[in-house]
């Protein structure tokens, strides 16, 4: 599944590359977010194989997402940007291999290689060893849709951003995992087209806070949600004075949204909420040290997990 906005030229480059897949994909979704460049003709006129959904008006990548989650016909659904796709021609062969391997795993995320020839970040790489994540980027995601019907799914008044952590977090709470293989690799070409570092930063500021209110348990909501403002103050601290000043945009956009976090409040066990925060710097490697942390709720032992390669 692929949502695109206004990025044509990167989309047929992507859907080009997924046309050599061997096998090809059981099928492709694109959702045209809003977009003003000839997006929808190019899909009609050239790739018509393509499942097209159409938002005439932009309603952003999250609620895009999590429509053609609920529509697609397979159960493992494989999550592009507009500017990525895989890098071996047999992806979709190897696929399903790694879930057989990884039963307790809901989505699978894979190294990102960008046009500098580096990988981002550095420490997922092909040479880095296989482990459990926080998070991952949708440009680079395999999910099984059947896990996600289980949840709230990503949270539609989010628009963009942040919607995968929020998301990863609610696979643990379900006893699943997400996991980084190292083993298949997503070209990513990351476009500079309507990226916006400021306009990111409130959104996924202003989320990272709804989504403490979303998950968190009382009583350390109060608590998490103070280190979470403050962590990304110190954030903006750092990109000088400008972002400093734009701060409290995001403040107020967030207390605009507490009524419907409270509607939509699905909080986890304390337990997992920890041990999924801490995972952010003490991935796990071993599925034994999942089970036992996210299964059996031994959270004691979750800071300073085994660090060995995985074996199944």
């Amino acid at each position: 599944m692929i949502t695109t906005r206004n990025r044509c030229a990167n989309l047929r480059q992507t859907l080009c590359r997924l046309a050599l897949m061997n096998p090809p994909a059981l099928e492709i979704l694109v959702t045209a977010d809003g977009c003003t460049d000839g997006t929808v003709a190019l899909v009609q006129e050239e790739f018509r194989h393509c499942r097209l959904t159409v938002n005439d008006a932009c309603q952003g990548s999250i609620r895009s997402r999590d429509r053609m989650l609920r529509e697609a016909i397979g159960d493992v659904v494989m999550c592009l940007d507009d500017d990525s796709y895989p890098l071996e021609d047999d992806f979709f062969a190897k696929l399903p291999a790694l879930f057989l391997a990884h039963p307790e795993v809901s989505v699978l995320t894979f190294p990102e290689l960008r046009d500098d020839g580096s990988f981002v970040p550095a420490s997922k790489s092909p040479s880095s060893p296989g482990h459990y994540v926080s998070a991952y980027p949708n440009g680079a995601a395999a999910m099984r849709r059947s896990d996600y019907l289980k949840t709230t799914g990503y949270p539609a008044s989010f628009f963009h951003a942040y919607e995968e952590p929020d998301y990863a977090l609610q696979i643990y709470a379900l006893g699943k995992a997400v996991w980084f293989d190292p083993s298949l690799v997503i070209r990513h070409h990351f476009s500079p087209t309507n990226r916006n570092n400021l306009r990111t930063h409130h959104f996924n500021a202003r989320n990272e806070l709804w989504s403490v209110w979303m998950r968190c348990p009382w009583p350390w909501l109060p608590f998490v949600s103070l280190f979470r403002i403050l962590r990304q103050f110190t954030y903006a601290c750092s990109n000088g004075g400008r972002w400093v000043i734009q701060e409290p945009r995001w403040w107020l956009s967030a207390l605009k949204g507490w009524n419907e976090c409270w509607k939509n409040r699905w909080p986890v066990p304390w337990k997992t909420y920890l041990a999924w925060m801490q995972l952010a710097r003490w991935p796990l490697y071993q599925a034994n040290d999942f089970k036992r942390i996210f299964v059996s709720g031994d959270t004691a032992q979750a800071a300073e997990p085994e660090k060995r390669p995985y074996c199944s």
